[in-house]
């Protein structure tokens, strides 16, 4: 695991550069800091040493070419052996060896033989120069780049806030990012909240030579088990999951520092958990909880299910009254504006796996999104209605449309509009011209929708930046490769059965974990902000002084008038739907703030291109304001 930087073409980039871009982001790679520099190309690498550190130093080299890598590739063993037998040697035991080779012998293919997470870049030097970016097929590293104003350069790395160590790093701010932020509750890519900056998408390759670039994406093919007679069934897709999962948490834990596993107490982090702990019965587990009675506590799952499968488990507790000064720790930390309440809780999490001794720690993400896990994708798929997008987009942000358009400025609205309209609103018209164009049926669009356009940059982004904030690398069993393509084989009337949702994990567990686990109703591994967001909890006083006080950074965007309604109806009612854009607006503040920025005002009104929803299409509608400005107590938007 690593982080990796590098620029290609252009003026040459002198070491001290590249000496700033590495120590942007040193906490991710501590271990090691190298760089390498040719005629018109640069890169770097900053090692966090899991796998065969007595060598893997980047970036690797051979006859013309050279390679940075972040991640892990957990097949390496067998492609290692794969390569010998055709007359390649190899000095040490890192999995990075086998990169370059393969380029060798598959090109750009090559990334269809790794099973694992990866962000690399390739500096192929054999015939014309050309700078090649790759990235694994859900999105798990982070890439970001940027074209120089001439064309000429191209900067790229895995942090933002690295990248923008670049002397020629484009800094002007989208003003439509903060739509977008609130109406996807995170920046989907591939744009930034930087208008010439980009990140690379899910499955992506990058290839840059004399000043051109092109891009192209390639996604798992769903996988062609050998069902029994008349296709797949809950208990044979449970059976296949079960197998998949037991070889790919093998190929996990094998690394040379201490791994961990991550126990929320929820059925996915459970199941985890005991394949874990049967494939090495020493492993730890680690759960973190809240000082008090809050609402959502999984703490007593996590420890039943520690106790069931026997591992070392590790209890952290987190005191509210010092939420304040870790969310203004956590936010340096996040590249782009998230609103996820459980950042909070990840970071300081991952600070106690840390300081545990632990390197690598295994999680149970991408299981909801894979096997619908959700109620909102169920709900949506048995709403028949013409309208059953516009509920299903306020699941997806921050707020309804109807807040949204209360919340912005008269200035900042009319800019919005005059793009193309709210981003929710573009989302959700998108994903019905998907749902009606599709073949997939409907709760499979929505899935692949999430687990494509949303999921990398609401949940990827965020485990990524605040594990390695903490020199610890998250690894995600559910996301790999095999499991992806059995998600994709599966008819969605083998995922949601009756009210059972996730029905092939459910069952798979069962012979693992504690009934209580299994059985029990599904609730989010979050920060209960609605009840931490009320009359003395430090949260409810942080949000007043930075959002009501006149000198607020989002002042040009977001009317105060609103926001003290938002604040009085928390106050005296608490709730989700005041919560949560109070919430979202200290993440957009405090973000801000760590970066020493304030937005720039809104442009004038006038129609201009604008980064819409992925592929979208379709027309959208702008709908005139509620006659009330917030959902009622009663209403939900779950």
């Amino acid at each position: 695991m690593c982080r990796v930087y590098g620029c290609f073409g252009g003026e040459p980039v002198g070491p001290d550069v590249l000496g700033a871009v590495s120590g942007a982001m040193r906490e991710g790679g501590p271990d090691e800091q190298t760089a390498r520099a040719g005629d018109g190309w640069a890169l770097g690498t900053n090692r966090l040493a899991i796998q065969g550190i007595a060598h893997g130093h980047q970036p690797f080299e051979r006859r013309g070419l050279a390679c940075v890598f972040n991640g892990e590739v957990y097949n390496h063993r067998q492609l290692r052996a794969e390569l010998a037998s055709q007359g390649h040697s190899f000095e040490g035991d890192c999995d990075g060896d086998v990169l370059l080779p393969l380029y060798e012998l598959y090109g750009d293919a090559f990334v269809s033989r790794l099973e694992g997470m990866f962000a690399i870049a390739v500096v192929d030097r054999r015939a014309e120069p050309v700078l090649k970016l790759f990235t694994d097929h859900a999105g798990m590293k982070s890439l970001y780049y940027y074209l120089s104003a001439d064309g000429r350069r191209l900067c790229f790395a895995s942090e933002l806030r690295a990248l923008g160590r670049f002397p020629d790093f484009p800094d002007e701010i989208d003003p439509l990012a903060v739509d977008r932020y609130l109406g996807g509750r995170a920046v989907w890519g591939p744009g930034t909240v930087h208008t010439r900056v980009r990140t690379l998408e899910p499955g992506s390759a990058l290839t840059f030579a004399g000043g051109r670039l092109s891009l192209t994406r390639t996604r798992p093919e769903p996988a062609e088990p050998d069902w029994p007679a008349g296709g797949p069934t809950v208990a044979s897709a449970a059976r296949t999951l079960d197998e998949l999962l037991r070889l790919e948490l093998d190929r996990m834990l094998d690394a040379d520092v201490p791994v961990c596993v991550i126990t929320s107490g929820g059925l996915d982090s459970s199941y985890t958990t005991a394949l874990a702990a049967h494939l090495r019965p020493d492993v730890a587990s680690f759960n973190i909880a809240y000082k008090g009675d809050w609402p959502a506590d999984e703490r007593h799952y996590a420890e039943e299910a520690a106790r069931h499968c026997g591992t070392r488990h590790h209890q952290v507790l987190l005191d509210p009254d010092g939420f304040p000064a870790l969310v203004e720790r956590f936010v340096r930390h996040l590249d782009q504006p998230n609103n996820a309440p459980h950042s909070l809780s990840t970071y300081a999490l991952f600070e106690a796996v840390h300081d545990a001794g632990f390197k690598v720690a295994l999680t149970g993400d991408g299981a909801d999104e894979l096997f619908a896990g959700y109620a909102r994708y169920h709900k949506a798929d048995r709403d028949g209605s013409r309208t059953w997008h516009r509920a299903y987009q306020g699941t997806m942000a921050a707020a309804q449309t109807a807040t949204l358009e209360r919340l912005y400025t008269p200035d900042y609205l009319a800019h919005v509009r005059a793009a193309g309209g709210l981003f929710s609103d573009r989302s959700g018209d998108e994903l019905d011209r998907r749902v009606r164009a599709g073949r997939a049926g409907k709760l499979e669009t929505l899935l692949r929708y999430d687990q494509y356009e949303r999921f990398p940059y609401y949940i990827l982004r965020r485990v990524d930046h605040l594990s390695m904030a903490h020199s610890v690398e998250a690894r995600i069993p559910f996301l790999q490769p095999s499991v992806v393509r059995l998600a994709h084989a599966l008819p969605a009337g083998v995922k949601v059965v009756g009210d059972t949702v996730k029905a092939p994990v459910a069952e798979a567990a069962r012979r693992w974990v504690p009934a209580s686990v299994v059985n029990r109703p599904k609730q989010p591994f979050t920060l209960p902000i609605a009840a931490m967001i009320r009359p003395g909890e430090a949260l409810y006083d942080m949000i007043g002084d930075l959002l009501l006080r006149p000198g607020a950074r989002s002042r040009d965007y977001v009317r105060q008038d609103t926001v003290r309604d938002l604040f009085r109806l928390q106050t005296e009612s608490p709730g989700a739907h005041a919560a949560e854009p109070l919430w979202s607006l200290l993440m957009l503040e405090t973000w801000l703030a760590a970066r020493h920025l304030t937005l720039p005002l809104p442009p004038s009104p006038a129609p201009s291109a604008s980064p819409a929803p992925p592929a979208s299409q379709a027309t959208p509608t702008s709908r005139a304001p509620s006659a009330t400005p917030f959902p009622t107590a009663g209403e939900s938007r779950s």
